[in-house]
């Protein structure tokens, strides 16, 4: 944890000393236009006010529901550098999440600057980065005022699921749809999705290395969960918790036999933001659902 603080300071000495630390990546009375394919990094902006410069996105940055009527460029592992170069953008920006490399390197052959900013996967580098689009886009106050209130609100909803404490934990899978290459995966001890579970007072039901494992009926029916919760787009291809019962394993679970199926917003569960308290909120909701 030492390392990654010292090396957000370092990076964020090297901007200024190379006169880029804000919304400056404009030749003098140009318009700012500003692609940006990251969806937390679109919700900062937003939680901002600052919005007004952004000309298309990705096609994961579906949160907040106004952002749906800019123009998109692709999912983030799947740009279209026809679509970035044909917004015109005046800079790009990203978490470093972002592919194909083909893609990338045709959009920096033609000029257009390209702005990354990790957004690291704990609550405090989550903090980091809104300081960090809030120093880029000279907001600074208005993102100490949004983390000052999102401290507050992580104080209550912990408080509130501390009171489930000692209680049986359900083991909770949580299934997302990658559509780089269009495949289901469940979210293991090692994502952001654990953390909120485990603040909700559940326990993950995979215990893989990495941040997704890629599903199969063996391993969805061998983890056995109470609780099966899946994100946005994977849950609607099915269109309804029995509908999701027909996905290869499924059935076999606790969780289809006591119709123990939820749908949540991708946006909601695989970054840490502003909205992070709600979530707590939500997911323990699901948790003790029937209790």
């Amino acid at each position: 944890m030492k390392y990654f603080f010292l090396g957000i300071i370092f990076s964020l000495f090297s901007m200024m000393a190379c006169g880029r630390l804000g919304n400056d990546d404009k030749k003098a009375g140009q318009e700012t236009r500003i692609v940006c394919v990251s969806k937390q990094i679109n919700e900062y902006i937003y939680a901002l006010g600052a919005q007004q410069d952004l000309v298309a996105v990705d096609l994961s940055s579906t949160y907040p529901e106004k952002i749906k009527q800019l123009p998109n460029v692709g999912y983030h592992r799947a740009l279209s550098a026809e679509g970035i170069i044909s917004m015109k953008p005046t800079v790009i920006l990203h978490d470093g999440n972002i592919a194909p490399v083909a893609v990338i390197e045709q959009v920096k052959k033609v000029g257009i600057p390209m702005w990354e900013m990790r957004p690291g996967n704990s609550l405090d580098s989550a903090k980091i980065l809104m300081r960090q689009v809030g120093i880029y886009f000279h907001k600074e106050a208005v993102a100490d005022s949004i983390i000052k209130i999102w401290d507050a609100e992580m104080a209550s909803a912990l408080s509130d699921v501390e009171k489930n404490k000692g209680k049986t934990k359900p083991r909770i899978l949580i299934i997302h749809y990658g559509r780089a290459a269009n495949i289901y995966l469940a979210m293991t001890k090692h994502s952001t999705a654990n953390q909120i579970i485990e603040w909700a007072g559940g326990v993950n039901a995979i215990d893989s290395v990495g941040g997704m494992a890629r599903t199969n009926a063996e391993m969805i029916a061998k983890s056995a969960p109470d609780i099966i919760i899946a994100t946005d787009f994977g849950f609607d291809k099915f269109g309804s918790s029995d509908k999701f019962k027909e996905m290869p394993g499924v059935s076999l679970t606790p969780a289809a036999k006591n119709n123990r199926i939820y749908r949540i917003e991708e946006n909601e569960i695989v970054y840490f933001g502003p909205r992070t308290p709600g979530v707590i909120k939500k997911v323990s909701a699901m948790v003790n659902d029937g209790k």
